[in-house]
């Protein structure tokens, strides 16, 4: 009997053992602490196979476990949602994070701006990796402005004051302006970083001086080739990676980014997708190089914050995740993906992969006060380059229809086009006052010039009178309306300004005397220096989302979703965030 008891403890010892094998760590565990990450997108789907590789991982702090749920933000629209003080994410529908993971402290210092630092829990961010922003260019474009043996800074990049690629050669006059990418400073890291960089080049590093005419003069210049601005550059470089496919011409003459993003698009991942990092890229007609502006960049150091309101287990946890992400294995893999190492030193493989001349640590500049950096950021509204943009609003019969037809709650109820007066005339108080802007309405039989383009300080008060006596009727002549706007901006193009066409509809063409196709072959984009960016709102669940995002792609612009009525605001301060 004895012996039979001792066989059976074994048997059960095998079997449990055998269980626990058998079955992941993440099944296993029970009552784990739920700990939700927001990083930047760039970053994104790097932090979600690290959160994944932790999960498997079986680890326990304090006889405790957690699980970690990652998502990806653009910094700049996380501190809105934190800044507002009561997370609600309408949009993506993001739960609240514990943990925010941005590319740069500079927007805790915004935050600071704000009166709302307290969202951030005492004694965090430290570094979990290092990449410093740079200017990156097509490599045949760089060396006809001198790399890899000249040192290229901002002022360089002011060739249109000189006529534009013509100015190094008649040999290179057939690329036309000097097109510049830049995020919006307000709503992206590499943006932000880039108008500091500007800035400081700008006054020789005396943030005294921002205000200044010569500074304001110099990041005007600059600020003067921005093709338009963008409010993420991961979307960015997508478009531009497929581009160098199909075109003989760059599509764009330079980039501000951080250099791990250079790394990725020759690598074959411009998303930032580990998946589609290969160790064999398509072989690039264009290969982008990363070029420090000689006046000295900022380095993003990828910072890790725990916020205030996380509980006690969630702090736990979240030190505990923050420790396996400094771990050799995690670490490695940041640099395997083009990160330098948290000293800022850059391996052999990161620098060539980035065509990156500096091999040393980055030649750092100051980074400004939370006070300086606001003054900058109010400077570049006025230093930015300014727009031409036409308005275009669906006045079909439905856009006097609810909503949402099948809900009684406001503002669901609500007629969508009195919902969508109040939205156009906030944004029109928001434009420059030497912005271009006219309005255009479309229905049965196409548009109808409502307001022809002038001064936003000009024509702010007739577009706005004439927005609130908007009475909807009649069909839906979208694809018609498509073209004849794209033929106006272009017939009238301003080679000085963002030539762009904002155009929201509530539904799908009705009209049938232009196709699909015919429309999207004539507003086809190749070039940013000289087509015209279409950015469409796709207002209503009515809407047809699939066209106005092809409207968009086609002419390399973007396409904004207004499904839910409670964001119909906020896409318009998307889709105008680029001018």
């Amino acid at each position: 009997m004895v012996l039979a008891l001792v066989c059976g403890a074994v048997m059960g010892a095998i079997v449990l053992v055998a269980v626990m094998i058998l079955v992941p760590a993440t099944e296993r565990a029970t009552n784990c602490v739920t700990l939700v990450t927001s990083s930047s997108t760039e970053k994104g789907d790097l932090i979600k196979e690290l959160a994944d590789r932790y999960n498997a991982a079986g680890r326990t702090f304090g006889g405790r476990c957690a699980r970690i749920e990652s998502y990806k933000k653009t910094s700049g629209a996380t501190l809105d949602l934190l800044a507002a003080g009561k997370w609600a994410d309408t949009e993506e529908g993001q739960p609240e994070p514990q943990v925010w993971m941005p590319s740069s402290a500079l927007w805790l210092g915004l935050l600071e701006q704000r009166g709302k630092a307290g969202q951030i829990g005492a004694g965090q961010g430290t570094s979990l990796t290092v990449s410093p922003m740079v200017i990156a260019m097509p490599k045949v474009m760089a060396e006809a402005l001198g790399w890899p043996h000249k040192d290229i800074g901002w002022g360089d990049l002011n060739l249109n004051s000189r006529g534009g690629w013509a100015a190094t050669g008649k040999q290179n006059e057939h690329w036309g302006r000097f097109t510049l990418g830049k995020d919006n400073p307000l709503r992206s890291t590499s943006g932000l970083a880039s108008t500091i960089a500007t800035y400081h080049a700008a006054t020789k590093g005396d943030y005294n001086n921002i205000d200044t005419a010569d500074a304001v003069a110099f990041v005007r210049g600059v600020e003067a080739s921005v093709a338009y601005y963008i409010d993420d550059s991961v979307r960015f470089l997508k478009t531009l990676y497929e581009e160098d496919q199909k075109t003989d011409t760059p599509y764009i003459s330079a980039m501000a980014m951080q250099e791990q993003m250079a790394f990725l698009y020759n690598h074959g991942a411009p998303t930032g997708d580990p998946k589609q990092l290969s160790s064999n890229p398509v072989n690039l007609k264009r290969p982008l190089v990363s070029i420090q502006p000689k006046e000295g960049t900022l380095v993003m150091e990828h910072p890790f914050y725990t916020l205030a309101s996380a509980t006690a287990d969630q702090k736990d946890a979240a030190q505990d995740f923050y420790d396996f992400m400094l771990e050799r294995p995690q670490q490695d893999r940041f640099q395997e993906l083009g990160f330098r190492d948290r000293s800022g030193t850059a391996n052999g493989r990161v620098l060539a992969g980035a065509n990156a001349k500096n091999s040393g640590v980055p030649n750092r500049i100051a980074v400004p006060s939370a006070a300086d950096q606001d003054r900058m950021l109010k400077a570049w509204e006025y230093t930015q380059r300014r727009g031409r943009i036409l308005l275009v609003l669906d006045t079909s019969g439905s856009m006097g229809d609810p909503f949402d037809k099948n809900r009684k709650d406001p503002p669901f109820a609500s007629k969508r086009i009195e919902l969508l007066k109040p939205a156009v005339q906030k944004q029109l108080a928001l434009l420059h006052d030497d912005d271009m802007v006219g309005l255009w309405t479309f229905a049965t039989d196409g548009y109808t010039e409502k307001v022809p383009i002038g001064r936003a300080g000009d024509v702010r008060g007739t577009i706005s009178s004439t927005v609130a006596d908007l009475n909807p009727s009649g069909e839906t002549a979208l694809y018609k309306t498509v073209l004849d706007a794209n033929k106006k901006m272009q017939d009238e193009f301003d080679s000085y300004r963002i030539n762009a066409i904002v155009l929201l509809s509530d539904g799908e063409d009705t009209d049938g005397s232009v196709t699909k196709e015919a429309m999207l072959q004539q507003i086809d984009a190749s070039r940013l220096d000289n087509t015209v960016r279409i950015f469409t709102i796709a207002y209503s669940a009515d809407a047809d989302k699939g066209v106005l995002a092809e409207i968009a792609d086609k002419s390399k612009a973007r396409s904004y979703d207004a499904s839910n009525p409670v964001n119909v605001d906020r896409m318009f301060v998307y889709a105008f965030s680029n001018f």
